[in-house]
């Protein structure tokens, strides 16, 4: 390969990883929390640093509002009046500031990204228990705050259900009567299965090119090695 496509090559991935890393250092967020207590400062360092989120470069500001892009300096060198300051910038009302997202908002601001999901999701039976308070788990409780995973069902669910039977055969985010109906119908098999023992099926519904190929050869031989031991028989007779 040419020397100066190398060089070029190497240029472009230098400026695409200085620029993340200038982006993440000059979020105003991420600089303070980072010097706060170990309560505030886990929130970055053991959560979002390792979360979905920061894979996506999403940052603080796009759930938590406010102004991330304010100048911040060596936030342990500053006065409490400085400090104060720059904190009634960064958590500004008139940028957005919300904090933390509850109720309503919390649909509202997860929905600016995943619209699909939180339709699905607050329109369900846990949803609008959520949204009127009776015990409904709200998104983070799912997906945590800033350690944003993918919930593994149904080892997530057991935090509020004690059985999470066929939890894995259904839409846990558009949870209604008649997914109610599906799961009772769920249990009811897997419950009958293990009352009977449930035994593998010689062969399954639908076979493969493959597998079909595999069957007739060995279909074949096995024709072959009869016919063979009918005609050493006929043979010994004769």
């Amino acid at each position: 390969m040419n020397n100066n496509i190398i060089k070029y090559l190497t240029l472009i991935v230098a400026l695409f990883l200085f620029s993340a890393n200038a982006q993440a250092a000059t979020n105003a967020c991420l600089v303070c929390h980072k010097t706060l207590p170990q309560d505030k400062v886990e929130c970055v360092t053991d959560c979002w640093l390792r979360s979905l989120h920061k894979q996506n470069d999403v940052t603080c500001d796009a759930c938590h509002g406010g102004n991330a892009d304010i100048a911040i300096s060596n936030v342990k060198q500053l006065s409490p009046e400085a400090f104060a300051k720059d904190k009634a910038l960064a958590m500004s009302p008139a940028k957005g500031f919300i904090g933390i997202p509850k109720g309503k908002m919390m649909f509202d601001v997860c929905g600016k990204c995943h619209n699909d999901s939180v339709n699905r999701y607050k329109n369900s039976i846990m949803g609008i228990a959520y949204i009127d308070n009776k015990g409904g788990p709200s998104c983070v409780d799912c997906h945590s705050a800033h350690y944003v995973i993918i919930p593994d069902v149904p080892k997530t669910c057991e935090k509020c259900h004690k059985d999470t039977t066929g939890f894995d055969q259904i839409d846990p985010m558009n949870v209604n009567d008649a997914t109610v109906t599906e799961l009772s119908r769920i249990r009811i098999k897997l419950a009958e299965e293990k009352v009977k023992g449930k035994e593998p099926p010689l062969f399954p519904k639908e076979l493969g090119s493959f597998q079909i190929g595999f069957v007739a050869f060995g279909a074949i031989i096995v024709l072959f090695i009869i016919a063979y031991i009918i005609y050493i028989l006929i043979e010994k007779r004769g």
